[in-house]
């Protein structure tokens, strides 16, 4: 579909490496000409999270051209759903994950749910994070891991440590601050990406974050 070329990623090379200033435009024009907002396409793949609002927040092109999450929101408008068509959240963990912060914040305000430790770690949203933790200071198990079974590739005894690692991804001081009180192991590396929780503040340029974590490490 026309819609999914929005989403600038995985497409054709010279159609996809742009989203020009009226790309709202471009996609608001689709929308109401008919365009199924939740539509999959074939590429990566193919599969249900290859819908544009997924293409849209795991792509620098539209991040770099400041649309991206004006994007989000004319889709979610449109009909998207911001949880996914099956209702899964990988939009959410989408942005996350690619570590687009303001991608992530426009589907939350567009009300895609924030149902685990590593989401409200990622958001910044400290009361939330501590919502995970008992009297005892330890993390609820039970609690986290059913908002993320199945759907991140995450070893259960890592939760704490990739909350971490999005939390320091996503320039969160104040839960990197809480988090390390926790005595999380800081050599563990993302599934996926292979960075640590400083070695992903030093790669987004969160420095005083990096340096903070390796104080901790060294310390």
């Amino acid at each position: 579909m026309l819609l999914h070329y929005v989403g600038a990623n995985g497409i054709e090379l010279e159609r996809q490496m742009q989203s020009p200033p009226n790309a709202t435009q471009v996609m608001s024009l689709l929308l109401d000409r008919g365009a199924e907002p939740d539509a999959t396409c074939d590429v990566y793949g193919g599969g249900p999270s290859m819908t544009t609002l997924c293409l849209i927040v795991s792509s620098c092109v539209p991040a770099e051209a400041g649309v991206q999450a004006p994007l989000v929101e004319v889709l979610c408008r449109g009909g998207a759903s911001p949880d996914g068509p099956e209702d899964d959240g990988t939009p959410l963990l989408t942005a996350i994950s690619f570590g687009y912060t303001e991608a992530a914040e426009e589907l939350v305000r567009c009300g895609a749910r924030v149902d685990n430790l590593v989401l409200h770690a990622a958001l910044g949203d400290l009361a939330g994070v501590r919502g995970y933790f008992g009297d005892d200071g330890g993390l609820i198990a039970e609690a986290d891991w059913a908002g993320l079974a199945g759907r991140m590739d995450v070893p259960e005894d890592k939760l704490l440590e990739y909350a971490l690692i999005e939390a320091a991804l996503h320039g969160r001081r104040e839960v990197v601050e809480f988090l390390l009180g926790k005595s999380p192991d800081l050599t563990f590396a993302a599934p996926g990406w292979g960075y640590t929780a400083s070695g992903a503040a030093r790669y987004v340029g969160h420095t005083e974050i990096a340096e903070l974590i390796d104080a901790r490490r060294a310390g």
